[in-house]
């Protein structure tokens, strides 16, 4: 069999194709692909790229938001190698932090960093969603960049679940509902779905929004996994109720 031009793009235009690039191609790479073949939790953003103080006006907000708590608990999912840890550090100094992330590789970064720069406020764990955690237990909870996938950025197809599922979205976002106290903060953004559409939207209450820029890398999809026509989502920060939607005051639900 002869192998054309038209022949290899159209494997690495694969599914398959990209996974043995990407395995290939670098170790973090491999360690993503053996993660979306083995791990129980769903795989969301499987690029670790991160840096310091990324989101300041975000950071800032909910720090204002919590001025009356003296010593919030928060939560960064996805913390990758702990940049954005070290950064909620710097405007939370009281604050206890716990960074989970997926890659094991990661969170041994984050502990070996920690060995250097002991903080008994600080913890990571691996971890690829939150069942583990505790219910009613965080004051704010930060998942930026991780509900997405990069390659749907150069992705012209309409559907994204073969990279990423609505309902795996879905589930996350109500398991955050349940981690956050009443009153807390969820702070998502460029995520590939919208909130709203989610099942936790009767959680929870929009509180800030941030422009979208027009030429936005994180395209939109809906319930069904088919790509939207919005280019971004405004809505950043949202309040957790302390009931969901439609349901009476006094039922006692959490």
């Amino acid at each position: 069999m002869s192998w054309s031009v038209f022949d290899w793009r159209s494997l690495l235009e694969s599914a398959g194709g990209r996974l043995l690039y990407r395995a290939l191609r670098h170790r973090e790479g491999r360690s993503y692909v053996w993660l979306r073949l083995t791990s129980s939790a769903p795989l969301f953003q499987d690029y670790g790229t991160t840096s310091m103080n990324r989101y300041p006006r975000l950071f800032a907000f909910v720090r204002e938001a919590l001025t009356d708590c003296a010593s919030p608990r928060l939560l960064s999912f996805g913390c990758s190698t702990g940049e954005e840890v070290l950064s909620l550090r710097q405007y939370f100094p009281h604050a206890d932090i716990t960074g989970l992330d997926i890659h094991p590789g990661h969170i041994a970064r984050c502990l070996q960093q920690q060995q250097g720069q002991p903080d008994p406020g600080m913890r990571f764990r691996v971890a690829g969603d939150t069942a583990a955690e505790a219910t009613a237990t965080y004051d704010a909870i930060f998942c930026l960049a991780v509900m997405r996938r990069g390659d749907l950025a150069r992705h012209r197809g309409e559907c994204c679940d073969h990279l990423i599922r609505f309902q795996d979205f879905d589930a996350q976002l109500e398991d955050f509902a349940r981690c956050l106290r009443p009153g807390g903060l969820l702070v998502l953004r460029h995520a590939n779905f919208r909130l709203r559409d989610a099942r936790a939207a009767r959680w929870f209450d929009p509180v800030l929004r941030v422009p979208t820029p027009a030429r936005a890398d994180t395209p939109l999809f809906g319930p069904d996994n088919r790509r939207l026509t919005q280019q971004g989502d405004d809505e950043a920060v949202f309040r957790r109720r302390p009931l969901p939607s439609g349901v009476p005051s006094g039922k006692g639900i959490q």
